[in-house]
């Protein structure tokens, strides 16, 4: 099979890492290309390395963040004077491409993006539109376009819509509902950690991953800190790993007990002395950390919102809170803080959770079966 992905970003986060793992997985038996605007950076090394046919051609995104009026009022302007005609313009280009390699598929692997349903409408090519994110809730980005054309126009250039989890589906509910399928994202064994008893250690660690910003909700654990202190509750520490600063300052009484790490690249080593991690965002799409950390045999106490309620089994897996609620997320970790067979057993759990429902092989078969199913 010979299929076009297309990326939209130059560094390594969720989403692109989620595109790395479905290539590699494809690649032994299929002919990948990838499309991307970026000839440098963190994500095009990453092609680089697993030798796949990389085509750079400039296009641009038809979502944006909405940081203040006049930043919007640019944005728009920009889009519709010249990034539409660019986007346009790399389309026609890609025509030739796609029928001298028989192109068989184009994978678009996010929202944020519309090039690939151009490309798809000028060929006649089956378009696969992967939605990975909350663009709106969690990341503040708003098409450039009407709602309703945004809409409109996915339904007409879109196959087939795969949903990270069903809180997407539900989420993105003006698309037709017979195109939208949820397919978990894969994760590699690598984060595999084999934990036969519970770390010793008179200090429970705890782990919040992602980069540092509100809708992760950094702040949200620390108050949580802030609050075990001041019941007398000493024995932990908080590992904050991820690119950004914290802004916000914090009591003088857990200074100590908040570490951040920066970016880690290695987190599967990190966490082998992690005992708890948190999930605290504001709406995750999917929750790669928390699917992560359960494959690595770690607990997860994550908020109730987005797809961060199907991922964890409360009271068998690790806990939900109510998000915003700080009380309810330091009486969670309070609670295994102090039962350290109960961090044990929801580990297990969770580890072999993970194993059955967020594999790399699962998410694979389920995207192989899609395209099969289209061509």
């Amino acid at each position: 099979m010979n299929i076009l992905f297309i990326g939209h970003e130059d560094y390594i986060n969720g989403a692109s890492k989620s595109l790395l793992n479905i290539i590699d997985a494809l690649i032994s038996d299929n002919n990948i290309h990838v499309l991307t605007s970026y000839s440098k950076g963190e994500f095009f090394d990453e092609l680089q390395k697993r030798k796949v046919t990389v085509i750079i051609r400039p296009f641009y995104r038809w979502c944006v963040l909405k940081n203040g009026l006049i930043n919007w009022i640019i944005c728009l302007l920009k889009w519709k004077l010249k990034h539409v005609w660019i986007n346009h313009k790399t389309a026609m280009e890609m025509v030739s491409y796609i029928i001298e390699n028989k192109i068989d598929i184009i994978h678009s692997n996010t929202s944020v993006i519309n090039i690939g349903a151009l490309i798809s409408n000028k060929c006649n090519v089956k378009h696969v539109w992967h939605i990975r994110e909350f663009a709106d809730i969690d990341f503040d980005m708003y098409p450039l376009i009407k709602k309703q054309n945004y809409y409109n126009y996915m339904n007409r250039n879109a196959d087939k819509f795969i949903c990270v989890s069903n809180a997407i589906k539900a989420h993105y509910s003006f698309l037709e509902e017979n195109k939208k399928v949820v397919i978990y994202n894969g994760i590699d064994s690598k984060y595999c950690i084999n934990r036969a008893k519970n770390i010793e250690s008179n200090i429970i660690k705890f782990l919040i991953a992602g980069r540092i910003s509100i809708a992760k909700g950094q702040q949200e654990a620390i108050k949580a800190c802030e609050l075990l202190s001041d019941r007398g509750i000493t024995n932990f520490e908080l590992y904050i790993a991820g690119t950004g600063t914290y802004s916000n300052d914090f009591s003088e009484k857990i200074k100590d007990k908040v570490h951040f790490l920066g970016t880690i690249k290695d987190m599967t080593n990190l966490r082998k002395n992690m005992h708890i991690e948190l999930v605290c965002s504001r709406a995750e799409a999917f929750g790669r950390v928390t699917a992560e950390a359960m494959m690595g045999g770690v607990p997860v106490i994550g908020s109730n919102t987005g797809g961060t309620l199907e991922l964890i089994q409360p009271g068998i897996t690790g806990y939900l809170y109510e998000y915003g609620n700080v009380k309810d997320l330091a009486d969670k970790m309070s609670h295994l803080i102090s039962n350290p067979e109960l961090r044990l057993k929801m580990g297990y759990n969770a580890q072999i959770y993970a194993k059955k429902n967020f594999t790399i092989d699962k998410c694979i078969t389920e995207i192989k079966t899609l395209y099969m199913s289209l061509i």
